[in-house]
């Protein structure tokens, strides 16, 4: 609908033509024509905004790890979970995260203005056994040499950060299974870094695990605090993978310990999607008949 102003200026639309103001001069524009979209565009957006509510859970969750991120990092994240979903050979509706093959989470980036490679000379190894066993391994490294600090006159201290999160977006909820902080002085010193994890798992759920480092410094009244410069805050998801039922079962049997955090509840609509996908295609189906 149309209207016009006190200066008798056209705003809105009529039949197919829009009227709006560009500075001081008024336009027309032709509306574009409704587009059909096919069967396979919809059902494709609908699994889009399965991958999107799930790669939000992961972001939302992860937020006080990762901490900073670059301005695309949301869209790539979107884009890696749906390419997930799409590996399986499974008809769109039946499958999620929970079915699929998560290797486009693996060295998932959260910040590339912060890219690992860039930052520390060492690479870890690292890896998840039968049981459920996670064991990581960054070589020996020099702690003055081998990690490249912001250069703004403040003398930084490395800390690194290993964290074990389990999701279930199925259930909708998630848990920190296991964590680690290293930390080292900035000094002319070797390090290295041996760290595993045995913890009973969830059955079902999907593992990430993430790797940080950060950078500290104390102030004038002992407080530590951490560079305000976005080019050193990497993480990177190192690892993502199911807990199996053989996975649970080993555990089980060698007495791993339950994880002490407790469970926290989210809510990401992907039963509810999946239900839409799946009247959607019960719909279709009753047409063709």
């Amino acid at each position: 609908m149309a209207t016009k102003d006190r200066n008798g200026k056209i705003k809105g639309k009529i039949n197919n033509i829009v009227y709006r103001e560009l500075g001081d001069k008024q336009v027309m524009q032709i509306a574009p024509a409704r587009v059909k979209q096919t069967y396979a565009t919809k059902l494709n957006a609908l699994e889009f905004g399965l991958a999107s509510a799930q790669a939000k859970v992961l972001r939302n969750v992860l937020r006080d790890i990762y901490e900073e991120a670059d301005g695309k990092m949301a869209a790539r994240l979107n884009a890696a979970v749906a390419a997930c979903i799409r590996s399986s050979e499974r008809d769109i509706g039946d499958r999620n995260l929970h079915d699929v093959r998560l290797d486009q989470l693996k060295g998932f980036e959260f910040n590339n203005h912060a890219p690992f490679e860039k930052l520390l000379v060492v690479k870890p190894s690292f890896g998840v056994l039968p049981n459920g066993k996670f064991e990581f391994s960054l070589p020996h490294f020099n702690l003055m040499k081998d990690i490249h600090y912001p250069r703004d006159g403040v003398r930084y201290d490395p800390s690194f950060l290993i964290a074990i999160t389990a999701f279930h977006f199925r259930e909708e909820y998630v848990r920190v299974i296991d964590k680690a902080v290293f930390d080292f002085k900035n000094i002319n010193q070797g390090a290295a870094i041996d760290w595993s994890s045995s913890k009973l798992l969830p059955l079902g759920v999907v593992v990430v695990v993430t790797f940080s480092l950060r950078y500290l410094s104390t102030n004038w009244v002992g407080r530590q605090v951490q560079t305000t410069d976005k080019a050193f805050y990497p993480t990177v998801m190192l690892d993502a993978y199911h807990v199996t039922e053989e996975m649970a079962d080993l555990a089980k049997k060698e007495g791993f310990a339950r994880a002490t955090s407790t469970i926290g509840k989210f809510s990401n609509n992907t039963n509810d999607i999946l239900k839409n996908i799946a009247r959607f295609k019960q719909k279709i189906a009753d047409k063709q008949r």
